[in-house]
């Protein structure tokens, strides 16, 4: 039915010429207007889940981690003696070539605004405590503790210990806030450096570090691009005349701009070496520059009509999407290849058309089926591609069976090129249509026996893959698909020594939501881990323990000035504590703690949401994540980074389970409804199945992985795998129905589809960038193990099956 009204469009267009050139055209102009519309974007967070709290935490986690700064990192070129005074100097003329160029850089620590943190908790202590706090100040306030405390704080007074101890006795003789001032300090050293001069070092004196905030974020590759130029061009400047001295940077921006470079590098040579390679093949096999500029024509009229499909479904896509939607190309051009390849085997292209549509056809619609599955994933770039996959594969198609067959001229091989496949031999000098079209019952015995050995082989082979299959892992680890250079290791080496991370303790994050910051941080609260900068109405239940215990301890605290006396102590000795005691606290706006808010002590305030970052053991890290939930009247939720990287990992399996099983559906159900024959369908089909047991297995042997990217080559080993099956496939079926031979002609196309997409798509295995090279590497396992088994399957078990 397809074929006929293919057909007859053929003949309509072969009446209307002018139409048969202007409707393309036009269809093209149009594609164009719309795709101009279309915005670019690189981001490789779109291949992430779009679930609301995991991109938000993922977000989070880059603003409490400082993803958006960059390290400069200053060495001296003889690692062999240590030279903090060159360092210094350095670092001294990075400071003024950054402040001339509007740099926000950090090299020095500000012990002005260090200093001003402890003042700022003596003066709103009683806001700032938690339960636990309270209940130790009860049990502190006896006579008895007080006079104790007091001794220690005078023998401490004896020792050369400076003004800082006297002025923290004079402000906390009883040591009222000292759990308070610890988890200060503990939150505040986020990193472990050391001072020379005021500018930070590693713990090892050996590298000089600052710290520039970029701008343009961690992600915008083409800003971040131009400032790494410029922190390059002033660290040469500074090498030059500070002698012995090396710069370098890293940071999310430099390993963003270093990843954006590498991928355009690696892109380059791949395409070079495979648009070399290609175009020699087809040049080789086609033989006629006209044919092979009507594949380029086809491809191209199905690539810019998903361009301008694209652009009416969203106004950005990932340029990463378009990058690895190149590889449909492989796919695509099977159709334009089948039918230039087919016309030697033709007196016409219209019985060419005659001939190849229904395989084509068929290939076509179980292929787009197969990439619709994407569509409805919770990944948008996999959503993306999905969509323009589909209307690549469907407009070329479009192309190839209405306006290609008017295009590749007028033809008549009185038959020459039929009677030479005709007489095509087996080995064995049995005629190639004998061999194929005889039902098993009729072989001979010695090709009983070679069908017998190749199948047990085949299903040795595969039990034995099949049971490694099972081992096929997820690699969740975002780092491994970034390219790293050498430098950079080594700089993250040498600053990973500065992180003061606890042994056996593992970071969670608590977050909350709300209309605003007050609402956020009541949703935020919780018993067992305190927020240091609290909602008002926590603030004011702390203020009216506070004012209980003032009542409760007002004996005692009264005895202080005379047990001060009895020790020694002047009478206003502790005059600021008197203060402290004496002030009637209100509770405050978060605006009031700005300053801790700004050097990142204690939870966090990021527009209307609350971060309270916790070092929990590790061992009650899941336990804890999974008791913070969301509650009626808030949206809060807690995370670490090991759980972001489980919600990759089970996104992943369920893409990959989601994929293998709806697309494996699809394809079968259309297959079923094309030959209308269970037998020929599943025929065609165990191609496929073989094949993914092979490259699962073989992938787990040679340890490989499946990541972020590199899994939707699922979906594309399917759609080429199902595309050459049909055709093997078809090429029996017509082979004996009409006696003629076809498969032959069939397996020349899936041959050179094969080899170009082994080109095209394997070259990447050259790319030093671990997500490409991952790609080039999973394809060649994958069309080797799908091109070997077409070739196989279908012919041995159509032999076994198919008795008439």
């Amino acid at each position: 039915m397809t074929t006929q009204l293919l057909l007859r469009l053929y003949d309509w267009f072969a009446r209307h010429r002018l139409l048969r050139f202007a409707l393309p055209f036009a269809m093209v102009l149009a594609a164009l207007a719309s795709a101009s519309q279309l915005h670019f974007k690189e981001d490789i967070t779109d291949f992430l889940p779009n679930d609301h709290n995991y991109r938000r935490s993922m977000e989070i986690y880059r603003q409490t981690n400082a993803a958006d700064r960059i390290f400069i990192v200053a060495s001296p070129t003889d690692t062999t003696q240590l030279n903090t005074a060159l360092l210094v100097r350095a670092m001294q003329l990075l400071e003024r070539e950054g402040k001339a160029r509007g740099w926000q850089l950090m090299a020095q620590i500000d012990f002005e605004s260090v200093m001003r943190i402890p003042d700022f908790a003596y003066q709103n202590a009683p806001l700032l405590l938690g339960d636990a706090d309270f209940a130790r100040i009860r049990r502190i306030t006896s006579t008895d503790s007080m006079t104790a405390v007091l001794q220690r704080n005078r023998e401490m007074l004896l020792f050369p210990t400076g003004g800082m101890v006297t002025q923290n006795i004079e402000r906390d003789p009883l040591g009222l806030f000292a759990p308070l001032l610890s988890r200060l300090q503990a939150s505040g050293n986020a990193l472990r450096y050391e001072l020379h001069d005021g500018y930070i070092f590693t713990p090892d004196d050996r590298h000089a570090v600052a710290m520039l905030t970029s701008p343009y974020g961690a992600s915008e590759t083409n800003g971040n691009a131009l400032l790494v130029k410029q922190i390059d061009s002033v660290a040469r400047s500074i090498e030059a005349r500070v002698p012995g001295v090396h710069f370098a940077a890293t940071g999310a921006p430099v390993i963003a701009v270093d990843n954006a470079s590498q991928i355009k590098t690696d892109s380059i040579w791949a395409i070079s070496i495979a648009a070399t390679l290609i175009v020699g093949l087809l040049v080789w096999a086609l033989r006629r520059a006209r044919h092979l500029l009507l594949i380029v024509v086809s491809l191209g009229f199905g690539w810019l009509m998903a361009m301008g499909g694209m652009a009416l479904v969203s106004h950005e896509v990932s340029i990463i999407v378009l990058g690895i939607a190149s590889v449909i190309i492989g796919i695509a051009v099977n159709y334009p290849l089948h039918f230039v390849t087919h016309l030697a085997h033709c007196a016409s292209p219209r019985q060419t058309l005659e001939e190849i549509a229904s395989p084509l056809v068929v290939g076509n619609i179980t292929t787009v089926g197969a990439f619709s599955a994407l569509i409805p994933l919770d990944a948008t770039a996999l959503s993306h591609l999905g969509i323009f996959a589909a209307m690549m594969l469907v407009s070329t198609i479009l192309f190839v069976v209405v306006f290609l067959p008017h295009y590749v001229g007028k033809k008549d091989t009185s038959g020459k090129a039929q009677t030479a496949c005709e007489q095509c031999e087996t080995p064995d000098n049995t005629p190639l249509s004998a061999t194929v079209n005889a039902p098993a019952a009729t072989l001979t015995p010695r090709q009983r026996r070679q069908s017998a050995i190749v199948g047990m082989a085949l299903v040795a082979v595969t039990l034995v893959l099949g049971y490694f299959s099972l081992g096929t892992q997820f690699d969740t680890d975002l780092r491994n698909i970034n390219y790293l250079t050498p430098q950079q290791q080594a700089l993250l080496t040498q600053l990973a020594q500065m992180r003061g991370e606890e042994r056996g303790t593992t970071q969670v994050y608590f977050v909350a939501e709300g209309r605003n910051a007050e609402q956020a941080l009541q949703a935020a609260e919780q018993p067992q881990y305190p927020l240091l900068v609290a909602s008002k109405a926590e603030q004011g239940r702390r203020l009216a323990q506070w004012r209980s215990i003032l009542n409760e301890r007002a004996p005692q605290l009264d005895s202080l000035r005379i047990l001060a006396a009895k020790e020694g102590f002047a009478p206003d000795a502790f005059a600021p504590f008197q203060k402290i005691l004496s002030t009637p606290f209100e509770p405050q706006s978060p605006d009031h703690f700005a300053l801790l808010l700004q050097a990142s002590v204690g939870n966090r305030i990021i527009g209307n949401t609350v971060v309270n970052i916790v070092n929990v053991p590790s061992q009650k890290a899941d336990s804890v994540v999974s008791t913070f939930a969301p509650t009626a009247n808030a949206q809060r939720w807690a995370f670490t980074l090991p759980s972001l990287n489980a919600t990759i990992a089970n996104s992943l399996s369920q893409h990959f389970n989601y994929i293998g099983w709806v697309c494996g559906a699809i394809v079968f159900v259309f297959l079923w409804l094309s030959f209308r024959k269970f037998k020929l369908a599943l025929i065609a089909f165990m191609p496929m199945v073989v094949s993914w047991l092979w490259i699962l297995g073989t992938m787990h042997l040679l340890d490989m992985r499946f990541n972020l990217v590199n899994i939707i080559l699922a979906t594309f080993i399917f759609g080429q795998g199902d595309d050459y099956s049909i055709f093997v496939t078809e090429g029996l079926i017509y082979e004996r129905r009409h006696g003629r031979p076809m498969l032959a002609a069939y397996r020349k196309g899936i041959l050179l589809s094969a080899a170009i997409m082994f080109i095209g798509m394997g070259s990447l295995v050259v790319a030093r960038h671990p997500a490409l090279h991952s790609l080039g590497a999973i394809t060649i396992v994958g069309m080797g193990a799908v091109v070997a088994l077409t070739y196989v399957v279908p012919p041995l078990l159509f032999k076994w099956w198919v008795k008439g």
